[in-house]
């Protein structure tokens, strides 16, 4: 789910460093499945830009840890490292947002922290995949 809450700010007489602050950042949440199939990047990637997320936690995402970069956007990874493609977490970063990520934390395969650097301060997002038990 990616919100917006209030009316764009006129951007006239303003950096665009300070522009991107001055509006609301959308940031949200979804759990994908999988993006391990062909095609499931490009999908997803489309959905999120008829929502215009810029940053989105997601869960069980299953693919390996590491940073994937594309032309407009980012994946950071949280997964294992064998071949068995599961669990996972992380998140997508639109392009212009990129710059403002100062670090990211891989805690383990369902655990990952993105720091972002915000105007006065710094903030940290937490994403954690708690899987269901199917009894």
């Amino acid at each position: 789910m990616v919100t917006n809450c209030s009316k764009e700010p006129q951007k006239e007489g303003i950096t665009d460093d300070e522009w991107i602050w001055k509006r609301n950042m959308k940031i949200g949440m979804w759990k994908v499945r999988s993006l391990f199939w062909p095609g499931a990047l490009k999908v997803f990637h489309n959905e999120l830009s008829k929502l215009d997320g810029e940053v989105v936690a997601l869960q069980e995402t299953q693919l390996e840890s590491g940073i994937q970069k594309f032309d407009n956007f980012t994946l950071l990874n949280s997964g294992l490292e064998s071949k068995k493609h599961e669990f996972g977490c992380s998140y997508y970063v639109s392009g212009e947002f990129l710059k403002y990520v100062k670090d990211f934390k891989i805690i383990n395969e369902r655990i990952c922290c993105l720091r972002l650097k915000v105007k006065w301060f710094s903030c940290t997002l937490i994403n954690v995949h708690a899987p269901t038990l199917g009894v």
